[in-house]
């Protein structure tokens, strides 16, 4: 019996977990908002931290139907939602069709994979990136 008890605890332990762990996506704080300008689109820029002792904090942006949440996992800037990579990021509508999202880039080779992988289209718009540091070192 006190095998059994143990068992249950040991695996409702660990599923609370990983649980915890999958949904816990820190203080989300949004830092800027812009509508499309058909009205359907929203962007934001935000940023988030949490992770405890360890923690983390990055910076980030969202493209979703106005009305919806923002989720910091449906992000449109690198691989690891987690990583600091990006910063200073504004986000301008060209048209209903064509977003701008300029941002600073950190260059370290450590982040090359990472930030090599953009969103270039999202709900039939266009992503046009500007890395404001490109040209420096």
């Amino acid at each position: 019996m006190n095998s059994t008890i143990f068992k249950l605890t040991l695996i409702t332990s660990v599923a609370s977990l990983l649980w915890g762990c999958k949904t816990d996506m820190g203080r989300v704080e949004i830092i800027d908002e812009k509508v499309s300008p058909n009205g359907e689109l929203v962007v934001s820029t935000f940023s988030c931290q949490g992770g405890g002792a360890a923690g983390y904090l990055y910076f980030n942006a969202n493209l979703r139907k106005v009305g919806e949440t923002l989720d910091p996992e449906n992000f449109l800037l690198g691989k690891h939602r987690t990583w600091k990579a990006f910063h200073s990021i504004s986000a301008r509508w060209i048209d209903d069709k064509n977003l701008e999202l300029s941002y600073y880039q950190v260059n370290s080779p450590d982040y090359k994979e990472n930030n090599s992988i953009k969103v270039d289209s999202k709900y039939g718009v266009k992503i046009n990136h500007v890395i404001t540091n490109k040209n420096k070192g």
